[in-house]
C-alpha cells in the first residue's frame, strides 16, 4: 500500500483593470485597496465557498498604479490524497501476477481554479466588478493548469486505475 498526500497554499491572484490606462504603459494597473474590507466573502452557493469582493478595490482618482500590491490577494489552495494498492499473486517459481488498484483524489475534495482578477467599472453604477466570473472561479483545477491532459492533473475529480503486470 502506498500514498501521496499533496498540499499547497493559494497561488496569488493579480487583481487588475484596464480603466486607468498610464501613457507609455502597454499593461493594466492595479486598482487602490479599501482598508476595512475583505478581499473574500463568504458564500456557500460559490465553488470552494468563496467569492472575490468588488467593494474591496477603488479606482485610482488620478493616473497610476492603485495600491494594491502585486500578487497580495491570496487564491485557492489544493489537497489530494492519492493511494495505490498492490497484490502479487505467485504462479510458478518464475512466474508472478501482480494486481494494482490505484486511486486518484481517494477522497474526492474538490479543488478549484483562481477566479479571473480582472475588476472594471459597473456601466451604470460606477462601482467595481470582476469581468470574468463575477470574481468566482469558474473550473476545477486540473482544467486550470494547462499542459498535460486533465486526467493526470493535480485536482481533478476521483477516479480509479486498474492494472495487471506479469512479470518474469
Amino acid at each position: 500500500m502506498d500514498s501521496v498526500l499533496q498540499a499547497r497554499t493559494g497561488f496569488p491572484i493579480d487583481v487588475v483593470t484596464s480603466s486607468v490606462p498610464i501613457p507609455g504603459l502597454s499593461t493594466s494597473t492595479r486598482p487602490d485597496v479599501v482598508s476595512d474590507q475583505p478581499f473574500w466573502l463568504a458564500d456557500p452557493l460559490a465553488p470552494g465557498g468563496k467569492r472575490l469582493n468588488p467593494s474591496a478595490f477603488v479606482f485610482p482618482a488620478t493616473v497610476r498604479q492603485g495600491t494594491l500590491g502585486r500578487n497580495v490577494v491570496p487564491g485557492f489552495g489544493a489537497t489530494q490524497v492519492d493511494l495505490s494498492i498492490a497484490r502479487k499473486f505467485g504462479i510458478t517459481d518464475r512466474f508472478n501476477l501482480q494486481f494494482r488498484a490505484d486511486l486518484f483524489n481517494a477522497l474526492n475534495h474538490p479543488n478549484f481554479t483562481n477566479p479571473d482578477g480582472e475588476v472594471e467599472p459597473d456601466p451604470t453604477t460606477g462601482a467595481p466588478i470582476f469581468v470574468n466570473g463575477g470574481g468566482l472561479s469558474t473550473q476545477m483545477l486540473n482544467h486550470g493548469l494547462g499542459g498535460l491532459n486533465a486526467l493526470y492533473q493535480i485536482g481533478g475529480p476521483r477516479s480509479v486505475q486498474l492494472s495487471l503486470k506479469l512479470l518474469f
